[in-house]
This record gives C-alpha cells, structure tokens and sequence, in this order.
C-alpha cells in the first residue's frame, strides 16, 4: 500500500489501512517471540521472520507518520 502512494497524497481510509496492517504484522512478530522464548519452531527462522515483519511495519508506519506530520503542519 504505502509503497504505491505518497504519504501527500495518503486519504484517512489509506492511513488506516497501512496502521492496521502495521499492527497485524506486530501482533505476528510478537507471536513468533513468544514461540521463540517457549523454545518451539526454528529459532533461526522465526528470528528471520520477527525482523522481516518489523521491517515490513516500519516501511507502512514511515508513510502514516509523514502523512500525519503533514496534516498537523497544514493546521
């Protein structure tokens, strides 16, 4: 989503959707920690997983952050 629209040119329903995936993804990374710390899974591949979904939110919440910036500015 974010990678498509620049954070200028963001809507609401737009910012949401990026928040909302960025928090699906956390809630994702947290389990996979959980799984990690209770010694289930691949260690490796879970520790691979929590940073590829941390990077991923933080690639949809730069944009949010730039888009509310913006809009508070304008204000």
């Amino acid at each position: 989503m974010s990678r498509f629209v620049d954070h200028r040119d963001m809507t609401a329903a737009d910012i949401m959707s990026c928040s909302c995936e960025a928090l699906a993804i956390i809630h994702l990374c947290e389990t996979a920690a959980w799984a990690l710390q209770n010694g289930g899974g691949n260690a490796t591949g879970l520790a691979d997983a929590i940073g590829s979904g941390l990077k991923l939110a933080y690639a949809l919440l730069e944009p949010v952050h730039e888009a509310l910036a913006s809009h508070e500015g304008r204000q």
